[in-house]
């Protein structure tokens, strides 16, 4: 069976992330940081915003101007009310030019990823800001440590290789090297890793 966000997932998403995602709460409040150069009604989306953790943030630190983009409307019902404007897609959709677009943990479930990228950078204000989070290894090394990282986060190995298996043919995995050649293409002139913990790593791209 296939991976899915539905109706199950969303009410624990977030624990679930915490105990499978390396710095899901670090990465998230990067994000927030990074935001905070612009002005409090800068443009924001976040693309697979999931259940609206990272706009939560967002808006705790007095942002208004917030889109949240995901294909999965089970997430978005668990997303909090009136803090942005939600759209469910499973395609970029039309969006005003944005200040800053972020993208953690999402890219990996889409095929065609340097469409998607040349879409985002097509979004994005001149002195804009994309932060993308991946999975970019399946290194048997790297992969057996992440999975000693789910382990002490009291995940099971029953649930680690049932969900290992489901995701087979859901996720797309690209390696540092091509996200860092793909941005570049796209027309990112500026791209650093920011953070990097086993099978994840964290690039900021600027124009």
């Amino acid at each position: 069976m296939s991976w899915k966000f539905d109706k199950t997932l969303a009410p624990v998403f977030v624990d679930h992330a915490r105990k499978h995602i390396p710095d899901y709460d670090k990465v998230i409040n990067m994000s927030v940081e990074l935001c905070k150069q612009y002005s409090h009604d800068a443009a924001i989306v976040d693309i697979g915003c999931a259940t609206g953790q990272t706009l939560s943030e967002l808006n705790k630190e007095n942002f208004s101007n917030l889109y949240g983009i995901d294909n999965s409307q089970d997430m978005l019902d668990e997303c909090p009310n009136n803090i942005a404007t939600y759209i469910n897609s499973e395609t970029y959709p039309d969006l005003p030019m944005m200040d800053v677009i972020i993208c953690n943990w999402t890219l990996h479930f889409i095929k065609e990823k340097e469409k998607y990228l040349k879409q985002i950078k097509n979004n994005l204000n001149k002195d804009g800001l994309f932060i993308l989070s991946e999975k970019t290894s399946l290194d048997p090394y790297l992969i057996s440590k992440y999975h000693e990282f789910k382990r002490t986060n009291g995940v099971s190995l029953k649930e680690i290789k049932e969900k290992e298996q489901s995701l087979t043919d859901v996720m797309n995995i690209n390696s540092v090297d091509w996200y860092l050649s793909t941005l570049n293409k796209v027309g990112f002139n500026h791209v650093d890793v920011v953070n990097a913990h086993y099978c994840f790593t964290t690039f900021i791209c600027r124009l």
